[in-house]
């Protein structure tokens, strides 16, 4: 029958398994419970595949979306692991086929959504072929903490009740505080679950912050330095998601656009051109969320900044899947603060009829907390890794030299005079009985000329224009921090307001010091270089045409991270071939020979391989040497930009930037 550590093996070609996920394969084998919290990338569903392959019957998973579903289907199937789903995209034929394949013990996993649970005739597979256990992913969903409820998880707990003897249940998802994973053991009545939260933190992913003036350029400069990689970029609305996408196709770039104002065929067509590298930027809302099981993702670009710090870490972890390193960045305005407020007061004035007014305003409150956490991550000064990991219940070290934060070298400011100016304010407009909010408050500091003050009598204000020798950013900034470190508080709502509290006296009695880090200058901090040997461009060219002859995406024949340590380790033969991590027995047979060959033909002597030659190789980059070195070092004095750069030396952009950053040199961007 084979043990878990077999079908890890032969069917993903992995000797080891990882984290927590084989503690969490025993007990559903033996029966138990289990509620698995693992980030994006950590493997949380070789958790359910695996056990599937050795337990009699049908293992049911319950998913979200069509598009995850058909993702994880394709992959499993590539790997030799009878898989199949039923959605409502399919024609009545071919669910029809999925059905009988089901009953006739063909299909190891089965994938449907929520809502199928309750339709008329589903229930008649199990008369034929037992349910081996139920799991159910992105189980966040089903609880009103988190940050993606859905009302139609509430269906599955009904589900499990109809099996007298119900066979385990397993719940998987990749963001979950721990008021969300006690929600999800109720709602779901797991029995005495096992347990287990792998920690969050994903070390080949850099998180960056950034609150550049112009928006548009800045991204424009990004993805010039992440020339020929493959990311995503998320905005909070449907305009911009236009705005961007407009933008990017003018200056030439391969994206495609993705939101629920375009056509459904629209959507899947670009969803289908971004899985197999058709084009290599998607711009999109999180309606693209948990919709994506690309593993070559190098870059995940958040235009805007989302509504919480779930969202956030999910739809960032798409980045790096296949475990190379990878760029998290975030795009910070204050704007987006508002943008958010207004997205989260009317999201719920169209929802599931069986939510009563007093459950919408809970789920308002929860959902505006959220947006004040991910604003402190957004507007911090703090390691950003440490702020996520705070936030997931974790405990750790305050730098990890990984992200922009810790990449950037901070001064500490003696802001107390400053803080009793901002408290002062609020206390003058505090005895005229009225609150106002964060922008208004750094407007009257600043002494703006604006109607609105005029009109409201706070030009009289002792405090008005006592900062006019500041800018309004670094007054916002410091009444975020002020709010942040609980000197003041701001209201909930649609129009938050900013208020005294107790702790308000520090300030402004007792006049306690206020010290801020701010930021002095930064230690360049650039886009993962791109592994660029000849053998790995030839090894990348020979699985696009497997892929395209296949018509399946690129990523899953192999991961780019199973290329380069194919380029490592050189196999040359079959045992060899099936060392490399993300290479099984299935795999192997399919593809071992054209890959070993390919190799063997590389490392011979002749200038290029005849492999190569069939594949239309490009020549390989020509290698750095002391005289061209020397020219950058005296291109990098004279400050000129690296666009200017890279065409003197008829190189990529991203390659001159990592020369540069390995040789320590300055760069300009221009």
């Amino acid at each position: 029958m084979g043990t878990p550590e077999t079908i890890l093996k032969e069917y993903f070609g992995h000797s080891a398994f990882r984290g927590e996920q084989l503690p969490l394969i025993h007990a559903l084998l033996n029966g138990r419970d289990v509620l698995g919290v693992m980030p994006t990338g950590a493997g949380k569903s070789i958790c359910y595949q695996v056990p599937a392959m050795l337990m009699p019957g049908i293992a049911l998973v319950i998913s979200p979306l069509i598009s995850l579903m058909k993702d994880q289907v394709g992959a499993l199937t590539q790997s030799g692991i009878p898989a199949a789903c039923l959605n409502s995209a399919m024609s009545s034929a071919e669910q029809a086929n999925v059905l009988e394949a089901a009953c006739q013990d063909k299909i190891r996993l089965l994938y449907v959504a929520p809502e199928r649970l309750s339709l008329p005739g589903f229930l008649r597979i199990f008369d034929y072929i037992p349910l081996a256990f139920t799991a159910v992913d992105e189980a966040h969903c089903i609880s009103q903490w988190g940050q993606d409820f859905r009302p139609s998880y509430g269906r599955i707990p009904d589900f499990l009740k109809i099996f007298p003897d119900r066979p385990p249940v397993g719940a998987f998802t990749a963001t979950a505080t721990s008021a969300v994973r006690d929600d999800i053991i109720q709602l779901l009545a797991l029995n005495h679950p096992l347990v287990r939260v792998s920690g969050f933190d994903r070390p080949n992913l850099t998180f960056i912050t950034e609150q550049p003036r112009n928006r548009l350029s800045h991204l424009l400069t990004l993805l010039q330095e992440r020339a020929q990689q493959s990311g995503i970029i998320y905005c909070s609305t449907r305009k911009a998601v236009d705005e961007v996408y407009g933008y990017l196709t003018t200056h030439g770039f391969a994206a495609g656009r993705y939101h629920a104002g375009l056509p459904a065929a629209q959507r899947r067509q670009t969803q289908d051109d971004f899985l197999f590298d058709r084009i290599t930027i998607m711009v999109a809302t999180n309606a693209f969320g948990m919709g994506i099981d690309k593993s070559n993702v190098s870059f995940v670009i958040h235009y805007n900044m989302p509504q919480d710090i779930e969202s956030y870490y999910q739809e960032a972890g798409r980045a790096g899947r296949d475990g190379t390193p990878a760029d998290c960045i975030l795009l910070y305005s204050p704007q987006d603060v508002h943008t958010c407020q207004f997205l989260i007061e009317h999201s719920h004035d169209h929802e599931d009829a069986e939510l009563d007014a007093e459950t919408r305003r809970l789920l308002r409150e929860r959902s505006l907390e959220r947006l004040r956490q991910m604003t402190f991550y957004a507007t911090t000064t703090d390691c950003l890794r440490y702020r996520l990991l705070r936030y997931f219940g974790e405990n750790p070290p305050l730098s990890c030299d990984n992200c922009s934060n810790c990449l950037t070298n901070f001064e500490e400011i003696d802001a107390t005079i400053d803080a009793q100016k901002i408290v002062s304010c609020v206390f003058r407009l505090h005895q005229r009985r009225r609150s106002v909010g964060k922008s208004y408050i750094a407007d009257i500091l600043h002494g703006a000329e604006k109607d609105r003050i005029q009109q409201d009598g706070f030009d009289s204000l002792s405090t008005y224009g006592i900062m006019k020798d500041c800018t309004i950013n670094h007054i916002r900034g410091l009444i975020d921090r002020l709010i942040e470190s609980g000197y003041l508080v701001q209201s909930t709502g649609e129009y938050p307001v900013v208020r005294l509290c107790e702790k308000s006296n520090d300030i402004i009695r007792k006049h306690l010091p206020f010290i801020v880090r701010m930021p002095r200058d930064k230690r360049q901090k650039t886009a993962a270089p791109v592994l660029q040997s000849a053998l790995y461009e030839t090894l990348r060219a020979l699985r696009a045409k497997i892929a395209a002859e296949e018509g399946v995406p690129a990523f899953m024949i192999f991961s780019n991270a199973a290329l380069q340590h194919m380029c490592t380790k050189k196999p040359i033969t079959e045992n060899e071939f099936l060392e490399i991590p993300g290479v099984g027995r299935i795999k192997a047979e399919k593809y071992g020979e054209s890959f070993t060959t390919c190799i063997k033909e590389y490392l011979m002597p002749a200038p290029q391989s005849t492999a190569a030659q069939q594949i239309g190789l490009t020549p390989p980059v020509a290698a750095w040497n002391a005289e061209e070195d020397n020219r950058l070092r005296a291109e990098a004095q004279e400050k000129l930009p690296v666009s200017t750069i890279a065409a003197q030396h008829s190189r990529p952009v991203s390659a001159i930037l990592a020369r540069l950053k390995l040789l320590g040199l300055p760069i300009t961007r221009g």
